[in-house]
């Protein structure tokens, strides 16, 4: 037998934009606050994702009806083309969020922020800005792509390398189970359960690229 079943679900927040819900105005729903919460707690323990934090790059689209969850982008207008998705996105972006810290770039987000899930796609995303953004790290990416490439003889493997190390810091720093089930299955190679080998080298290039960030943020 079971007691007190709550039979009435609790309404999905409302879309809102992270720049609106950061602001110094009480939000409309209170519930917000949890995730942003969460999303500080979060962004603390992930110091890539947190070197290149900055709510007013994210835009957030009104309806999650995307097969990607969140993405990145250097170049907008990469998306003004004429493939029908791709437009919508640029535009939406453009109408959205003319305050774009940078007017050429953005993290998109199909999946709200304001759930788990998608606090844990914003952090993901911040850390492929950051890859972008600092010299430093963009270096240590494409040498280590260089690595793989050299070792591995997979260019498919190299190009990918990026999105790996993204997911496997998913992993270290917010054990993400969304992340390990990529791993295992989104590759032909299971990154999880086997390649041990590769797993320990992206741990290692993990630990390089926070020493490269936490030196050169004692440098400033």
């Amino acid at each position: 037998m079971v007691d007190d079943i709550n039979t009435q679900t609790e309404k999905a927040l409302a879309p809102i934009q992270l720049a609106d819900a950061s602001g110094p105005q009480p939000l409309a729903d209170e519930r917000n606050n949890q995730f942003l919460q969460e999303l500080f707690d979060k962004k603390a323990i992930d110091p890539i994702a947190n070197s290149a934090y900055d709510v007013k790059s994210v835009v957030q689209r009104q309806d999650n009806n995307l097969s990607a969850r969140g993405l990145y982008t250097s170049d907008l207008s990469s998306f003004n083309n004429n493939r029908n998705l791709s437009k919508e996105i640029h535009n939406d972006i453009i109408k959205t969020s003319p305050r774009l810290t940078e007017k050429n770039k953005a993290i998109y987000m199909s999946a709200p922020w304001n759930t788990s899930d998608g606090v844990e796609t914003v952090l993901h995303e911040f850390r492929h800005k950051a890859f972008d953004e600092n010299p430093l790290l963009n270096k240590i990416i494409k040498k280590n792509q260089e690595r793989i490439l050299a070792k591995y003889d997979d260019e498919y493997l190299a190009d990918q390398y990026e999105e790996i190390l993204t997911r496997f810091m998913d992993i270290k720093y917010h054990d993400s189970e969304r992340a390990k089930e990529y791993l295992r299955t989104y590759y032909t190679a299971n990154f999880i359960d086997n390649n041990q080998d590769f797993q320990q080298s992206i741990y290692e290039d993990i630990e390089q690229i926070e020493n490269i960030l936490r030196l050169q943020q004692e440098e400033n």
